[in-house]
């Protein structure tokens, strides 16, 4: 019998790509904890790790992002001159994540191109919850949801600017003894 959690879910805010997270994965677990069964718990712990699964959501996520990371690896090797293998694309999604790399790699600013790529594994988590949003894969997308958005609230144009200007600054006096 699959568990629904009509309760909990309707008790979570509605996460935003353009907004900021509301607590942190962390705080989410906690509450998790006394509102899930232990297997549905586990399977949270599960994806918020990236560890191996057998659960069709956490390997569906799990597929984007290899295929995500490969294309990345695949264009960046080809546009610096490497020899690399082919990545097969089949269905909707992988091409989707072809074309989304390239628009990503002409981007100019790199804190652009990133948010292009988290967008798209919204997009991604969004799709694989689909209309039934009080079952465990709703608590999964919501999770990794909550985690894009943790990461996506690290970026910091000001504080990236300084650590650039640092790094550049000792390029350069590096260069100079030389």
């Amino acid at each position: 019998m699959v568990a629904s959690y009509y309760y909990y879910a309707s008790t979570l805010p509605l996460l935003r790509f353009d907004g900021t997270p509301p607590f942190s994965t962390a705080t989410f677990m906690a509450t998790a904890k006394g509102q899930v069964s232990g297997r549905d718990y586990h399977l949270l712990e599960t994806a918020l790790a990236n560890r191996t699964s057998s659960h069709p959501f956490i390997r569906a996520w799990q597929h984007h992002r290899a295929c995500l990371e490969g294309e990345l690896a695949s264009q960046r090797s080809k546009r610096k001159g490497y020899k690399s293998e082919l990545y097969p694309h089949s269905g909707d999604t992988e091409q989707l994540i072809t074309e989304t790399v390239r628009q990503a790699l002409l981007l100019d600013d790199p804190l652009k191109a990133e948010l292009l790529l988290l967008e798209l594994s919204w997009k991604q988590l969004d799709e694989q919850v689909g209309l039934d949003v009080f079952n465990i894969e709703a608590l999964l997308g919501f999770a990794l949801k909550l985690q894009l958005l943790e990461r996506k609230s690290r970026f910091d144009r000001v504080s990236g600017n300084s650590e650039f200007e640092r790094m550049f600054t000792n390029l350069q006096i590096e260069i100079a003894k030389l």
